[in-house]
């Protein structure tokens, strides 16, 4: 069965005379259906409807346009200071990764199979090789002023300029692949992510999962996330005051600010963030209690 496409009109219709929707003084309804896209918009329309895992989705009696609308825009700003702290984050992992490793196998390993664990995925792909092939890929695409002088010149690349090419999740895969502990280890205590390397590699990796959704403008309220990263003792000592489940957003948040903190030495990032996220009280709570419709 084919889905047909609708007018903004027809959109209009379905969600006011249809699924009861009120938009009294709301005018530019036309205009936001247009620029936001209704299937973006329908995830935010779920919390608001009777039983949407059921297939009824009329709204909840008196519910308005404003009461999807402001988490929606509140997810805007939030988004916006993630994409800020991920971006820290990412820049200052670029940097440590590259003298850690140089300090302690030199400048061009980092394209040797030998240093990367022999790990295959579900589908039979050898991880090392894949990511050795996606290295190269990313040098040869890099229009970086310092990596075409390299190239230019067929000269080997060094590793400190090499991350500057390289997108957040292959970095983090060359992390969590590399047999070097030492660099490593040097890496995971410069950023305070504890001494337990396979939990540093699933922290590095929720945040590139995390920076990813900002960077697709996914819905964060109520939303599950699907790579939610380990917390560590200190990081839950300083944010004990908050009640968040397992899979919520505020879990991968109180970690993206506790490193953002501790690589600024300052807390003004994270008071930036708590201000957003506490504004508004049912958006708090759909960040820490995600709903689940199925």
């Amino acid at each position: 069965m084919t889905k047909q496409p609708k007018t903004i009109q027809e959109m209009m219709t379905l969600l006011v005379e249809e699924r009861g929707l009120d938009i009294t003084g709301f005018s530019e309804f036309s205009t936001v259906l247009l620029d936001c896209n209704y299937y973006r918009l329908s995830g935010y329309f779920r919390a608001f409807q009777i039983d949407p895992s059921h297939g009824n989705n009329r709204f909840r009696n008196g519910t308005h346009i404003k009461d999807f609308m402001i988490p929606y825009l509140m997810d805007e700003q939030l988004r916006l200071l993630i994409l800020r702290g991920t971006s820290s984050l990412e820049q200052t992992l670029r940097a440590h990764f590259a003298y850690y490793l140089a300090q302690n196998e030199g400048a061009y390993s980092y394209t040797d199979l030998s240093s990367y664990k022999t790990i295959k995925y579900p589908d039979g792909t050898e991880a090392r090789e894949a990511l050795i092939e996606n290295i190269h890929k990313w040098l040869e695409r890099s229009s970086e002023v310092c990596i075409r002088h390299y190239r230019n010149n067929n000269e080997p690349i060094p590793i400190w300029a090499a991350v500057e090419a390289m997108p957040f999740d292959t970095l983090s895969k060359m992390i969590s692949l590399h047999t070097n502990t030492t660099a490593v280890d040097e890496l995971n205590q410069s950023l305070s992510l504890g001494k337990n390397r396979q939990r540093a590699a699933q922290i590095i990796h929720s945040m590139v999962y995390l920076r990813n959704i900002c960077s697709h403008h996914c819905r964060l309220w109520n939303r599950e996330i699907v790579l939610p990263p380990p917390v560590l003792d200190a990081t839950a000592e300083r944010y004990g005051s908050y009640a968040y489940e397992d899979r919520s957003v505020w879990k991968s948040l109180i970690v993206l600010m506790d490193l953002i903190d501790g690589i600024k030495k300052n807390s003004t990032y994270s008071s930036m963030l708590i201000k957003q996220a506490e504004s508004n009280d049912d958006y708090f709570w759909g960040l820490c209690h995600p709903k689940r419709w199925h």
